[in-house]
């Protein structure tokens, strides 16, 4: 009976799963994987002997593929010009295990939902795995090489998982095209051109990834709704000057935070996009860390940008907010161009050896408790009105402030004296008039569009005075020293009187485009470059200036016509005046003392004296004979120009 009863059960149909086992070497039922698909049944097992299987298998029925536990030796789906080496169109379907190796098309090509591809080889294929209208698969431990992409979902293939995968070698190493819901979570890619590229994905989870590329890490293009943090991406060819670590274009509603990224032309750039957080990343050693253009709405807060050309680029961008980023040692920090109404809040430029903001041609921005240190230029502003600048703090900075403009409406800027260079505080001053500065300590003064002001003991030693198509103007008595000195710009009419200009890095007095003004009693010693210099200016007045001990020039003219230059010390200059281009200029009873050149007078017919009566000037390397002295002419440097009329004395006009 025992024995009839076990014959029974052993012919009876047993209920579940059934497993097979597949061997290449033919010590199974079944030589080819295909064969046991063909065998199986939904939710049965199919084991695979370590081999060679040269085959494309359709798996149509809901299977799980692995090796036969206890086996060693790798399981190898070989293409040998074959297109693809697995077709999955049946749901529920679990590959695990298994190498595939040189697939002219995709390894693994997914048509259904709910798989498990996990801890598989791939190496050589294009792509190694493709999901095609296919959903809720996870894409786990897998390792892909050498492949010219690595993972591929399709035409609305949506909620599946790409997890920890290693991949390395690929052209694209994960590509999502028209897939939205998706996760790709601490994947390991490595020696990739391409990283992680979206295209028309919305909804997507980009977080924990480790990506290293030689042209482009994170790509997001055509999307919304997508989050992207804490991955790591690194772009290895910093010859490459179209790389881009990360790059989001046409996208909107997104959020990109927490990221460290190091290297590439550029670090992080926005294109055309909307409502999108740019937050608390970490970005290194990239060309351009952050690029934005055509992007309105951005909230750029909190990241951390070393080292590079530029920190922060703004174009044709509006209604941004660029709040709390530090951005230290590059050339400039933030460059924000045909841009309009963006908020600049409490960020930190550090070590910046260009400028620090530079604007052009944008207005309506609230520039608001921002610190400069260490740098060379802070804010400049060029064609850019109705900004308004306020509590912004500059430590250790060369030149704090710069406004330029072709047009009145340019300088139309509110900037307040809550504006310190080290403490002390910046004057700005627009379209003002009969209004009064004196006894004041500033870093900077600029005056632009101003009338009949007067300034009068004031002391500016850590900037620059500017002065903007301001008329009949006074500026007496102050001391403007150890900065970038004063620049009249297109002014004319002004009174610049018993001032000290010493030291500064350019010249101490600087006229462009500016005529009949008088420039008396001032002395201009010790900087960089010329005591004084006019470029462009006609009929102005240089009286009894002290020019001397300056680096390269004491009085320096260009294009400039018909100005008067008398009764000035010229002592100790590289070159005592230098005149080119410019004619009608009159030079007499000057005293030229110890300059290395005296005078230099080219392409220009200018009087070196005013007659017989009245003489010329006294030169130290010329002997003359009487007070003025008829007969010993003395010859200019650079062309015909002669002082027919030398004097014998210092100051010997006084004495005739």
């Amino acid at each position: 009976m025992i024995i009839f009863m076990a014959l029974l059960i052993w012919l009876s149909p047993v209920s579940g799963a059934r497993t097979y086992i597949v061997d290449d070497d033919g010590f199974s039922n079944y030589k080819t994987i295909q064969d046991a698909v063909i065998a199986a049944s939904d939710g049965d097992t199919i084991y695979v002997k370590p081999g060679n299987y040269s085959e494309e298998v359709i798996l149509n029925k809901s299977l799980s593929l692995m090796p036969l536990i206890g086996e060693i030796g790798p399981i190898i789906l070989s293409g040998q010009g074959k297109e693809t080496g697995m077709t999955v169109s049946s749901d529920g379907c679990n590959l695990e295990g298994l190498t595939f190796q040189g697939y002219s098309g995709a390894a693994v090509h997914l048509l259904s939902r709910k798989n498990r591809i996990e801890n598989n080889v791939f190496e050589d294929a294009s792509p190694a795995i493709l999901a095609s209208g296919s959903e809720g698969n996870s894409i786990n431990g897998n390792l892909i090489m050498n492949c010219q992409g690595g993972v591929a979902l399709r035409d609305a293939s949506e909620n599946n998982s790409i997890d920890g995968n290693e991949i390395t070698s690929c052209n694209i190493s994960i590509f999502l095209g028209e897939a939205d819901g998706n996760s790709i979570i601490e994947n390991n890619i490595s020696d990739a051109y391409w990283g992680i590229w979206l295209d028309n994905s919305s909804q997507v989870q980009i977080e924990g990834n480790d990506i290293q590329s030689r042209s482009h890490g994170i790509l997001l293009l055509n999307g919304s709704g997508l989050y992207v943090s804490d991955n790591l991406v690194m772009i290895d060819d910093a010859g490459n000057s179209t790389s881009r670590a990360s790059l989001l274009a046409n996208v909107s509603d997104v959020v990109f935070q927490r990221n460290k990224i190091d290297g590439g032309e550029i670090g992080l750039a926005a294109l055309d996009c909307q409502n999108t957080e740019l937050l608390y990343n970490n970005i290194t050693q990239s060309n351009n860390a952050i690029y934005i253009q055509d992007a309105y709405g951005l909230n750029i807060n909190n990241n951390s940008l070393i080292e590079g050309d530029y920190g922060i680029r703004v174009d044709n961008s509006s209604q941004n907010s660029i709040i709390g980023n530090l951005a230290r040692d590059f050339v400039i920090a933030l460059d924000i161009g045909a841009a309009e109404d963006n908020r600049i809040l409490k960020n930190q430029f550090v070590g910046i050896t260009d400028a620090a903001m530079q604007i052009t041609s944008s207005g309506n921005c609230k520039i608001l408790e921002n610190e400069f240190t260490d740098g060379f230029r802070g804010i400049m502003l060029i064609e850019s009105p109705a900004n308004l600048l306020q509590d912004n703090r500059f430590q250790n900075v060369t030149w704090s402030l710069y406004v330029e403009s072709q047009t009145k409406e340019g300088f139309n800027n509110s900037i307040d004296e809550s504006n310190v260079v080290d403490f002390v505080p910046i004057a700005y001053l627009f379209d003002q008039s009969e209004t009064q500065i004196r006894d004041r300590q500033l870093a900077h003064l600029t005056m632009a569009y101003c009338r009949n002001m007067a300034v009068d003991n004031i002391t500016i030693t850590r900037d620059a005075v500017f002065l903007f198509d301001s008329m009949n103007n006074s500026i007496i008595n102050s001391n403007i020293s150890e900065c970038f000195g004063m620049r009249l710009i297109n002014s004319s009419g002004n009174d610049i009187l018993g001032n000290l200009f010493n030291g500064n890095g350019y010249s101490g007095l600087f006229l462009y485009s500016s005529d009949g003004n008088r420039i008396e009693k001032n002395v201009a010693s010790e900087n960089e470059q010329n005591g004084l210099s006019l470029l462009s200016c006609n009929q102005n007045i240089i009286r009894d200036n002290s020019v001397q001990k300056n680096l390269v020039t004491g009085i320096w003219l260009n294009l400039s016509n018909d100005n008067q230059i008398y009764e000035n010390n010229i002592t100790a200059n590289s070159l005592g005046s230098q005149l080119s281009f410019s004619t009608g200029n009159t030079i007499y009873h000057n005293n030229f003392i110890d300059n290395i050149e005296h005078s230099i007078d080219t392409e220009g017919g200018n009087s070196w004296d005013a007659g017989n009566n009245t003489g010329g000037n006294y030169w130290s390397d010329h002997s003359a004979r009487g007070n003025p002295s008829s007969d010993w002419p003395r010859s200019i440097k650079g062309g015909i120009a002669i002082d027919n009329y030398p004097f014998q004395d210092v100051n010997g006009w006084l004495a005739a």
